[in-house]
């Protein structure tokens, strides 16, 4: 029951942040996306509480790869906060984000083990990520300028999460937690696509845009709680 009423409250308060959020972030719509971070690592914690047989190892390491997408959240708005602070916030939130994703994988490889097939998937991901970027700025011609780098990298260790959860949903059947959690990842993965185009892409930063990019990640990260609660 608790699962279902942090699930419910996140969600509700995702709409309420939804509504609020504009290109221009304030201190109010900060106060809601902080408060939806919270509510998906309640929701994270209430999963692992409430199910017997999730992997202790595994739920440390979601809360920690959930604690660094709060962090992450809040850096990356602080910055319209804080606009002479834009470069170090932005990297900040980047890192943060980075962070959460080797926790991620370390959970997934702690439970799971190493297989052949979360290999292949995992390093033909990591792979494409300089691609993906650069098809990215041919596309929708974006200007990484000197955040290039880190976007690759940052890009690089979440398509390699990707590509693990989808071989561990393999090996695993396409069991409803592997599922779902493959699900999160890639949302997680079309968040930053949009979010991408917000960031690099002259005229992108609009309503329409921020609010995709919202609600694909809080959607992600609630189903990576989800699973949890379905392991």
């Amino acid at each position: 029951m608790l699962f279902y009423i942090c699930l419910a409250l996140g969600i509700i308060n995702l709409i309420l942040f939804l509504a609020q959020r504009k290109p221009e972030v304030s201190l109010k719509v900060l106060f809601f996306k902080t408060t939806t971070s919270a509510l998906f690592i309640l929701t994270a914690f209430s999963a692992f509480y409430e199910n017997d047989n999730c992997p202790e190892k595994l739920a440390l390491l979601f809360f920690a790869g959930a604690v660094c997408g709060l962090l992450g959240d809040i850096w990356l708005d602080a910055k319209y906060i804080f606009p002479s602070e834009k470069n170090g916030l932005l990297k900040a939130g980047f890192i943060s984000f980075l962070i959460g994703h080797i926790f991620f994988i370390a959970g997934m490889f702690i439970t799971y083990g190493v297989s052949t097939i979360s290999i292949i998937c995992g390093v033909v991901g990591a792979i494409g990520a300089p691609f993906f970027c650069i098809l990215t700025e041919k596309l929708f011609k974006a200007d990484f300028g000197k955040d290039k780098l880190i976007s690759i990298v940052y890009t690089s260790v979440l398509m390699l999460a990707t590509g693990i959860s989808l071989g561990i949903a393999i090996d695993n059947n396409f069991d409803l937690s592997s599922l779902v959690r493959f699900i999160g990842m890639v949302l997680f993965l079309a968040s930053d696509a949009v979010l991408a185009k917000i960031y690099f892409c002259e005229g992108q930063n609009t309503r329409v845009n921020v609010v995709i990019n919202h609600a694909l990640y809080y959607l992600a990260q609630f189903l990576l709680a989800t699973s949890l609660f379905l392991f």
